[in-house]
């Protein structure tokens, strides 16, 4: 599940150096080529500030008192916040050994002073734009880690609910009647098991062909969702009450969040009395964003609550104008909502009626 890349904002280069007119010289060349430039005129100073905020590549003159380049680099190397920040050495020093040593410390490459600025340039480019490069890929395989370490908790619950009902029924001894819905609870969790790994299988395929997970406008996404279905509720004289976030971005895949909120609205619609109102939210919740819709319909039983979410459940609750109920929209909502990465929920509405909250990670 990768997030777009975000607008591509300038490298931050460090400068260190003990002669500020390098600095300035070095720094003024970089500005000029479009960098941001972080100077400094020290290791000591070069390591405090980087305590505080990396920067992107590091230009470290070799030769510096009290805390020379070689020092300064053995201390990034040994801390592992620090240790693959590319550090390009400039120098005057065209030694050999000195030139071995630089590259064994960790150094990614050198200039020789006096530079060429364009060589100094195009090494600068290279290696900020590999560490970008390097920093994407990273973010993407941690993206793909929690998404599987998600699936894998999904589907280890369905597979540990069929191992525990398979083990109490390899016991014996159990009535007719307890065995009957042990295998019932086998024959759910299963369905439930293989209905999440194909949204699993939808969301990689929409992935595959260019439907990617990006940042969602609640409000939009909403708004999009109501529209679709504005002369079905004009036709029972109903109205929608929309109470939305307007700053709030969440992430997903447009297509499938839009298919979430698209069954949800139908329902409220299905469900809902001639005449009433569906209101529409999209609030805020520690690091996720919710997107509620809620009715005024009869609600939904406790008993009904208990298989809410299963294929081909059909609820004791009939629509108010005639429309067909296949029983499979809310199950497959779920599974979908839980592959996004978030999840989907029912609640008796403060008033009566019912309200569906799909809650999705919020984009800060």
């Amino acid at each position: 599940m990768s997030q777009p890349t975000p607008t591509a904002c300038p490298a931050l280069v460090m400068v260190v150096d003990d002669q500020e007119a390098n600095v300035r010289t070095v720094g003024g060349l970089l500005t000029r080529a479009g960098f941001d430039v972080v100077p400094c005129f020290s290791g000591i100073e070069a390591i405090d500030h980087i305590a505080t905020g990396k920067p992107d590549l590091v230009l470290l003159d070799m030769r510096m008192p009290i805390m020379d380049g070689f020092q300064v680099l053995e201390k990034l190397r040994s801390d592992a916040a620090t240790r693959d920040l590319p550090v390009i050495f400039l120098t005057a020093d065209h030694e050999r050994e000195s030139l071995v040593r630089a590259f064994s410390s960790g150094a990614v490459d050198y200039v020789t002073k006096p530079f060429v600025p364009e060589e100094l340039l195009a090494r600068v480019r290279t290696h900020a734009e590999l560490k970008r490069v390097r920093d994407r890929l990273q973010r993407l395989a941690q993206e793909r880690q929690d998404s599987l370490e998600l699936i894998a908790h999904d589907l280890r619950n369905h597979f540990t609910n069929v191992l525990f009902a398979c083990d109490l029924l390899a016991a014996g001894g159990l009535a007719q009647e307890k065995r009957d819905r042990l295998g019932a609870s086998i024959r759910s969790s299963a369905d439930a098991g293989l209905l999440f790994l194909q949204a699993v299988l939808d969301q990689a395929a929409g992935e595959v062909q260019g439907e990617r997970m990006e940042p969602l406008p609640a409000a939009q996404v909403l708004q999009d969702a109501v529209d679709a279905f504005v002369e079905q509720a004009e036709a029972k004289a109903m109205r929608f009450d929309l109470r939305l976030d307007r700053q709030l971005l969440v992430r997903g895949q447009r297509a499938a969040v839009g298919h979430v909120l698209q069954n949800l609205v139908s329902n409220a619609i299905k469900y809902s009395p001639h005449g009433s109102v569906v209101t529409i939210a999209a609030v805020r919740h520690e690091h996720n964003g919710r997107l509620q819709v809620m009715d005024q319909g009869p609600g939904i039983s406790d008993e009904d609550q208990a298989s809410l979410f299963q294929r081909f459940v059909t609820l004791s609750s009939q629509p108010t104008g005639g429309e067909t109920a296949t029983g499979l929209g809310l199950a497959l909502a779920k599974q979908k909502a839980r592959a996004l990465g978030g999840d989907l929920w029912y609640e008796d509405r403060v008033g009566g009626g019912a309200c569906f909250t799909l809650e999705l990670p919020r984009i800060e």
